[in-house]
């Protein structure tokens, strides 16, 4: 059969191949060898193939090659040697295969690679090394394949990057390096890199990301970094990925806080995963460049509470996910700004039911129909209210309580609710106390109590007369009076003070552009009159006419 051009020969399970058994196939232009049981390959068997471009010898049973088994092999454009039991590549195994484009290594057993393995590939386009032992990438290994599209190093067992690796590529746009034993990375690593917009870095043992790890990647569109070690990200990071749309970040336990600027650059990001991690609070400011973020992940967290202000910037926002969060207060503004909400998860979180949820009670009220699985969301504290709707408790009014000097007021917007906080916690006078040395102490909302005094034997040893005790204590209840209704009255003017100063401002600056305004027409005024008052003489203006005559026509 000397003009067959394509030769398939798979799944028949012999094991060896004689030397010249293709000689009588010259014109030869595609072998396919796979699924055989294929354990060793003579140096001459594929000599006189010298019009071959595609050889396929996966899913065999390869242990070792000989460095001039594809020696005469010129043409070849795609190798496949994937699926079988390769430990090493001798030098020079490569060296003729000037054209290939395809290179297929993956599912084998090697555990390194020769520095020059890759040196004549000059032409390759996608090279495939997934699923091997290797443990190294040095210096130099691909410096040659200035080609390169497409490099697959995931599922090995590397440690270790070399900082240049990758300098050598520009037209690589895929690059996979997940399930592999990278703890570091070295700084700079994806500089060089215009074209990137693949990239995988999930299921390493990352603890740290440099402050300086990625240049201008413009094209890259999804960054994946899951189940990694990390502890925080570095300010900036991510800023030179200005077209980034999907970012995961999530199963990281070890990820604890994210600075402020953890984010920036991120103009273009519509999705964000940072859930099923161990995130305790997130910075007021986190989110401020994520205008074009529509869908945000944060469940499965440690959070207590969130800043009113941390959704205020994603005004694009359309589903938020803070379900199994731990949370147990959120701000009644907390969503204020999400006009284009359309999807919320508040479940399975312990909610404190008192009088600081009241607000964000009205919130899911007015907004029940975008809530998912609203009847999980229940309350968790105080346990009379255990596993009662949210939507449904009755939420008292909160009592402030403030001590100063060792003297304690109460402001209380309804007695029955003073009355029912009073017989839960009562301030003992040793605890007043500890707090006398402190000038002004305020107890936080989660410690709302009202404090009623014990009286103690030493008091009434103390007290000579009754008269003059009474008249004592009738004095500091006038002077608390007093206290806590300047207190209200100022809280009650301040914002109305605020209102006249700036209609003050307004009225002065628009009287001094008036003042300017009239002195400038003024001005102009005066000049026109002296124009008209200096012109002692009237002007003349006389027509001449000049006849026309046949000669001045000519």
């Amino acid at each position: 059969m000397p003009v067959t051009l394509r030769l398939f020969i798979e799944g028949n399970y012999f094991s060896l191949i004689e030397f010249g058994v293709f000689q009588k196939f010259p014109l030869l232009k595609s072998l396919k060898l796979t699924n055989n049981a294929i354990r060793s390959l003579s140096p001459g068997v594929f000599y006189r193939l010298f019009y071959l471009e595609q050889l396929f010898l996966e899913q065999n049973a390869l242990s070792d090659l000989h460095p001039y088994t594809f020696h005469n092999l010129t043409r070849l454009t795609q190798l496949t040697l994937n699926k079988n039991l390769l430990r090493e590549l001798p030098s020079g195994l490569l060296d003729h295969l000037v054209n290939l484009e395809l290179l297929n290594l993956s599912r084998n057993k090697l555990g390194s690679l020769p520095k020059h393995i890759f040196n004549s590939l000059f032409k390759l386009k996608i090279l495939i090394l997934y699923d091997n032992n290797l443990e190294v990438i040095p210096p130099g290994l691909f410096d040659n394949l200035t080609q390169l599209e497409e490099l697959r190093l995931s599922a090995n067992a590397i440690v270790t990057v070399d900082k240049e690796a990758f300098y050598n590529l520009p037209k690589l746009n895929m690059l996979t390096l997940h399930r592999n034993k990278i703890q570091t990375l070295p700084e700079g690593l994806f500089l060089y890199l215009p074209l990137l917009s693949k990239l995988t870095l999930y299921e390493n043992p990352l603890t740290q990301l440099p402050h300086v790890l990625f240049g201008k990647l413009e094209k890259l569109a999804d960054l994946w970094l899951y189940r990694t070690n990390l502890q925080t990200i570095p300010n900036f990071v991510f800023s030179n990925l200005t077209n980034l749309q999907l970012l995961i970040l999530t199963q990281n336990p070890q990820l604890h806080t994210l600075p402020k600027e953890s984010f920036y650059g991120l103009g273009k990001l519509q999705q964000l995963s940072l859930h099923s991690n161990s995130l305790t609070f997130l910075s007021e400011g986190l989110f401020q460049d994520l205008q074009q973020l529509k869908i945000l992940s944060l469940y499965n967290n440690n959070f207590e509470d969130l800043p009113e202000n941390l959704f205020h910037p994603l005004t694009n926002l359309e589903n938020v996910f803070l379900n199994n969060s731990q949370l147990r207060i959120l701000p009644g503004t907390v969503f204020k700004t999400l006009t284009k909400l359309r999807n919320v998860r508040l479940d399975d979180n312990p909610w404190e039911c008192d009088c600081r949820l009241k607000d964000f009670k009205v919130w899911l009220k007015e907004n029940i129909k975008i809530i998912q699985n609203s009847m999980s969301v229940v309350c968790d504290l105080p346990s009379s209210l255990k596993g009662k709707s949210v939507l449904d408790f009755d939420a008292p009014v909160c009592i402030y309580t403030t001590i100063a000097n060792g003297a304690a007021t109460s402001v209380t917007a309804s007695s029955t609710q003073s009355i029912q906080l009073r017989s839960e916690v009562t301030l003992t006078s040793t605890t007043l106390q500890s707090d006398h040395y402190r000038n002004t102490t305020v107890i936080p909302k989660h410690m709302e109590t009202a404090y009623t005094h014990t009286s103690s034997k030493d008091d009434l040893f103390n007290t000579a007369d009754p008269t003059t005790a009474w008249n004592k204590d009738s004095s500091r209840f006038k002077d608390d009076l007093q206290t806590s209704l300047l207190r209200r009255l100022f809280a009650f003017c301040l914002p109305y003070g605020k209102i006249i100063f700036l209609l003050i401002m307004v009225t002065t600056t628009i009287q001094v552009l008036l003042i300017f305004v009239t002195c400038f027409i003024m001005l102009k005024i005066r000049k026109i009159h002296y124009y008209f008052s200096s012109t002692e003489n009237p002007v003349e203006l006389q027509r001449i006419l000049i006849p026309i005559g046949p000669s001045s026509i000519l």
